[in-house]
């Protein structure tokens, strides 16, 4: 079975199936995890609705997502949280 990835994480339920749809529209298998429980408790309670695809097809999702201006390239960076975290753990790793 081919590995799926989280391509974005949504507050919103709707949120989530716009941009699902999209990518379906383009051929592109979606997946969604948490969705339910986003809905079912409180928003975010599990780091939210995630929408994944499969690790084949996420460059072109990718590409697709930010031509359709649902993703941008700083969304691709890493927040500054993990860049603090890499930082240290960079010092173990020597």
């Amino acid at each position: 079975m081919e590995q799926l990835v989280t391509i974005r994480t949504f507050n919103s339920s709707s949120d989530l199936e716009m941009v699902k749809i999209y990518l379906e529209s383009y051929g592109i298998d979606c997946y969604t995890k948490d969705e339910i429980n986003n809905r079912a408790y409180i928003a975010n309670v599990n780091g939210g609705a995630k929408l994944q695809v499969k690790e084949d097809r996420l460059e072109e999702a990718i590409t697709y997502l930010v031509e359709g201006g649902y993703l941008t390239k700083e969304d691709m960076e890493p927040s500054p949280e993990i860049k603090f975290i890499d930082k240290i753990l960079s010092k173990f790793r020597k």
